[in-house]
C-alpha cells in the first residue's frame, strides 16, 4: 500500500485527482490541500509515500524549484502541469526521483507516474521531453526482451519482480540491464527510462 497526499488548486481538480487514484487499490490517500501551508501541515503529520501536486497555471519557475528542494527531502514528488516549456524539464531532471506530466495526464499515466517514483524512478511524460541535441548519438537497437525489460523499469519494478514476470532467472536481467545501459549510452535504470522516453521505445 502506498500512502498518497494531494495538492491541487481547486476543489473539482482535487476531487478529479482523487477519483483517478482510487482506481487503483493499492494507493491511499492521507491528505489533501489546497495551500502550500496547509500542505506542509500534513507532510509533518503523515508518513506518505508519494505527494501528487498540480501547478496552477504561471506558477514560477523559482516557486516551483523552492517546493521540489524542500520536499523531495521528505518524499517524492509527481508534478502536474500544464507548462510544456523545457525550463520544467530541466527543474525535474535533477532531481534523484520524482514525476513530470501534463495536467492533461490519464489516471492510467498518474498511477503508473506514482507508482513508478515510489519505486526510485524519474517520469517524465514523452511530451514534456525537449527535442533531442543534434549531438546526442543514436541508440542502438534494442532487443524484443531488452525492450519488454526495460517497459518493466519504466514501470517501477525491481530486478525479482521483473524476473517472476519474464519467466527468467535475475542474474538474466541484471544482463540485459546491462546491456540496454550500454546500448542507450547511459549510467543507470533512471537514464535509461528516460532516454527511452525521449527516443520513442517506451510510452507513459
Amino acid at each position: 500500500m502506498l500512502d498518497l497526499l494531494i495538492m491541487a488548486p481547486s476543489p473539482a481538480r482535487r476531487d478529479w485527482l482523487s477519483n483517478c487514484v482510487q482506481i487503483d487499490p493499492e494507493l491511499r490517500i492521507v491528505g489533501k490541500a489546497s495551500t502550500l501551508p496547509f500542505l506542509r501541515s500534513l507532510v509533518s503529520e503523515n508518513s506518505a509515500d508519494v505527494l501528487l501536486i498540480e501547478l496552477e497555471p504561471e506558477t514560477e519557475y523559482s516557486t516551483v524549484r523552492d517546493w521540489l528542494r524542500e520536499f523531495f527531502d521528505v518524499m517524492p514528488v509527481v508534478l502536474l502541469t500544464s507548462d510544456t516549456e523545457p525550463a520544467m524539464f530541466n527543474l525535474m531532471r535533477t532531481a534523484k526521483t520524482g514525476g513530470l506530466l501534463q495536467s492533461s495526464a490519464s489516471p492510467d499515466q498518474i498511477i503508473l507516474a506514482i507508482r513508478s517514483v515510489a519505486f526510485g524512478l524519474t517520469v517524465i511524460e514523452s511530451a514534456l521531453l525537449p527535442d533531442p541535441g543534434d549531438d546526442e548519438a543514436p541508440a542502438e537497437q534494442l532487443t524484443p526482451r531488452e525492450g519488454e525489460v526495460l517497459r518493466l523499469l519504466a514501470d517501477g519494478l525491481p530486478n525479482k519482480e521483473i524476473a517472476l514476470k519474464l519467466g527468467i532467472s535475475e542474474h538474466t536481467i541484471k544482463f540485459h540491464i546491462s546491456s540496454i545501459l550500454g546500448k542507450l549510452g547511459v549510467a543507470s535504470r533512471t537514464e535509461a527510462v528516460t532516454r527511452g522516453l525521449r527516443n520513442g521505445l517506451i510510452e507513459l
